[in-house]
């Protein structure tokens, strides 16, 4: 795949991995409406937001912001409900982050059918590149407990329908 880099601001990101391999890799969405891949990614490149990804992905393409061998900040952080299996297990330092961009349509986030067309090309070709099974596929629900992609049209039952390879 041919994906632009436009970089994040170092601030924004761990330069490394701490030792640690790509193991997963967390689906997240941008709860915004009508927002885009390089529009994010141009955002982290201001200092101090504390948050990244490494990808952005919209209907149309999808922008790098974070290089693969460093660690986004995009899987931390506090608890957000009582589910959080992969809490300790799945991290920053061993995940890739992948924000799909999203709309609001009738008072609820929707996530296109092309953005999710797209997201499934690159998180495939993520996970033969890592050699990452559809299991280690998860949503930042899945990690915290935040109701990231699961107040999207992403459900749990629907991953490994989309990403089984």
């Amino acid at each position: 795949m041919n994906i632009p880099f436009v970089p994040a601001d170092p601030s924004n990101y761990y330069a490394g991995r701490g030792g640690n391999s790509i193991k997963y890799i967390v689906m997240h969405y941008t709860a915004n409406d009508g927002d885009t891949d390089e529009g994010n990614a141009h955002y982290f490149q201001g200092a101090g937001r504390r948050a990244s990804a490494h990808y952005f992905v919209d209907k149309d393409s999808v922008t790098q912001s974070v290089r693969d061998n460093d660690a986004a900040w995009h899987c931390g952080g506090d608890l957000e409900s009582s589910h959080h299996p992969l809490r300790g297990i799945c991290m920053n330092r061993n995940s890739l982050g992948v924000e799909m961009c999203s709309d609001i349509v009738g008072g609820k986030y929707t996530i296109t059918p092309q953005t999710v067309d797209r997201a499934v090309e690159l998180v495939k070709y993520l996970m033969a590149k890592y050699g990452i099974d559809v299991d280690h596929v998860v949503r930042h629900y899945d990690v915290t407990g935040k109701l990231c992609v699961i107040g999207s049209d992403l459900k749990e039952h629907e991953i490994a329908a989309l990403f089984h390879v």
